[in-house]
């Protein structure tokens, strides 16, 4: 995979010191003259944007999608060092939203022209509105739902409007941050949360998932539980259960075409000795493997030329290890592109027709051997997007195209969407901030047109559990940015993906991992930071943590042997062969 042009994004957000260039891509100039502000409120403020006060059941998350920002912006603009705590009350500056955008209105504390209606099993806000002759959209409004997926059974809301046939009682002046569960007997334990529990830990030590739990106690985020605090533990043996959401959990896993397992990408290509990889794949313990197709090396002499080649002898040795493979398909043939193209960047078809004939029999040659496809790179960046302006609505009628002919030669096989490279640069031609292009999808309809989503989310320099705000005197770079932390890629795309009702999808890491380097390749400088014992602590720990996150799909490590395949590159450094990383990786329990 081309990583080139990454780092030259990275360099412009590197230092703290560079924030003023984040902030100059994400909003306006800071106005002239500002003063110092209160302590609670933002340090910044520019032009272009709205104040918010924060009301009882925000959170950064629900706010930046309700004002169609980021979080890392309001982060950003408002000096939040940790995304989980902000407090009712609380002013905060959104940058680039629009005075218009419509500021939530909290509960009503005493009632008008309307009801009070409490949930009971079974409901939906669609059913309440209909019974009560209003809208989805007026319930959420009056009582500052961001999720209409997400209500509970004893919730009482506000439904403005209606004749009074409940009694008009204002809710409880404090109420639990977290719901009540009831007592009635079921199949599951009750838990105490102890010092140093974390989800993962106590879904582990139960038997259980994490999202299960997360699910019976209706949590908004699965980083965030305290001492002391009730866990409703279902499928265990003995005590009380919770009474059930309006929104029953699901009856399977998540959709996704398969659960977690672990992956290497590898270098299939160019005299690279595939079986020492697969030996090394076997020996790791592995059961997937991803390589990227580039599409103009199979027909690029013409539509329908095409020479499978060398494709037949790197997927028949691969299935005879019993690997399953992802192949990550990109890179379109020069006939097949727009006139007005850059050429000396690699990039889409001019009509997604064409990729799509050319898939179809990709699916139909390598049917029940090639277990998933992933539909482009990082296509959010100009230099995999041609040069041309960045278009995820493009992209979207590209992925559908693909959809459709793949599963018509094969069901089964699984179809990701292509991985976005995590990013702040969003001109719209360098790069879109991956977190707005995803937004973007999700408005296309790329929801009917995956069954995974691709992700590549990177550490830089910094360890998988850390989050923006995170801080090291010794290391200060790469720090000022969401898209320089693993996990913050991680929740964040999971964070879009339930705001558009679509939490029981899977997400493929289809890339993720750690350079490590003593003489960095440039625009690499985080690999001086990254000891080869760090690479393989932080790639053990991250699989750790996308194992006990019950939402990810197969996890491809970045990357087995480009550093014996491809010396001396960039890709290189993020090897793991023959350091102590594939030593760590092949120990983990599987």
């Amino acid at each position: 995979m081309n990583r080139r042009h990454r780092p030259r994004l990275a360099s412009v957000l590197r230092t703290t010191g560079a924030l003023a260039l984040v902030l100059a891509l994400w909003l306006t100039a800071l106005p002239g003259g500002a003063t110092a502000a209160p302590a609670e409120a933002p340090l910044a403020q520019t032009e272009e944007g709205v104040w918010y006060t924060v009301v009882r059941g925000d959170t950064l998350g629900q706010i930046a999608v309700r004002h169609g920002v980021t979080t890392g912006a309001i982060l950003a603009a408002n000096s939040i060092s940790n995304p989980n705590v902000i407090r009712v009350g609380q002013r905060l500056w959104i940058p680039g939203a629009a005075a218009s955008t419509p500021t939530p209105t909290p509960s009503p504390t005493e009632p008008g022209d309307g009801v009070w209606y409490t949930v009971v099993r079974g409901d939906t806000l669609g059913q309440i509105a209909a019974r009560h002759g209003t809208t989805t959209t007026a319930i959420m409004r009056a009582n500052n739902i961001s999720n209409p997926n997400l209500i509970r059974v004893g919730q009482r809301l506000w439904i403005g409007g209606a004749a009074p046939t409940a009694t008009p009682e204002p809710p409880s002046p404090n109420p639990s941050a977290t719901p009540q569960p009831t007592d009635t007997p079921t199949d599951g334990v009750w838990y105490t949360v102890r010092s140093g529990d974390s989800l993962g830990r106590i879904a582990q030590s139960h038997g259980t998932t994490v999202s299960a739990i997360v699910q019976a106690n209706s949590l908004s985020n699965p980083n965030v539980i305290r001492v002391g605090q009730r866990l409703w533990i279902p499928g265990a043996s003995g005590g009380p259960s919770p009474a059930p959401t309006s929104q029953p959990p699901p009856s399977g896993p998540p959709a996704g075409g398969t659960g977690f397992s672990y992956g290497f990408q590898i270098q299939p290509w160019y005299g690279a000795d595939v079986n020492q990889a697969l030996d090394a794949t076997v020996g790791a313990g592995f059961s997937w493997l991803k390589i990227q197709v580039p599409w103009k090396q199979i027909e690029g002499s013409g539509k329908g030329a095409q020479d499978w080649g060398d494709m037949d002898r790197v997927v028949d040795a691969i299935n005879g290890r019993g690997i399953r493979l992802l192949v990550s398909v990109c890179k379109a043939p020069d006939w097949a592109r727009p006139g007005h193209t850059n050429r000396s960047y690699e990039g889409p078809p001019a009509n997604e027709q064409d990729l799509a004939d050319f898939l179809s029999a990709l699916a139909a040659r390598y049917k029940g051997r090639v277990h998933a496809i992933e539909v482009w790179n990082e296509q959010n960046l100009g230099h995999e997007w041609g040069g041309e302006q960045i278009d995820a609505g493009r992209y979207v009628r590209m992925l559908c195209a693909a959809y459709g002919a793949i599963k018509a030669q094969d069901p089964n096989m699984t179809v990701v969407a292509g991985g976005l490279t995590p990013t702040g640069v969003s001109d719209g031609v360098t790069a879109i901030d991956d977190v707005t292009y995803l937004r973007s999808m999700y408005a296309a309809g790329c929801k009917s047109c995956m069954d995974a989503l691709g992700a590549h989310p990177s550490g830089y320099n910094n360890p998988p559990s850390a989050r923006m705000g995170y801080s090291d005197p010794a290391e200060p770079d790469f720090k000022a940015h969401p898209s320089f932390f693993f996990q913050e890629t991680m929740l964040r795309y999971r964070e879009v993906m339930v705001a558009n009702g679509d939490g029981g999808r899977r997400i493929w890491p289809t890339e993720f991992g750690w350079a490590s380097s003593g003489s960095p390749s440039p625009g690499y400088e985080y690999a001086r930071n990254v000891t080869e014992q760090e690479q393989a602590t932080y790639l053990v720990e991250a699989l750790r943590m996308m194992r006990q996150w019950g939402y990810v799909g197969p996890a491809f490590v970045w990357n087995l042997n480009f550093n014996v395949s491809n010396p001396g590159t960039e890709m290189a450094q993020f090897g793991v062969m023959h350091r102590p990383a594939y030593d760590a990786l092949r120990n983990i329990p599987k």
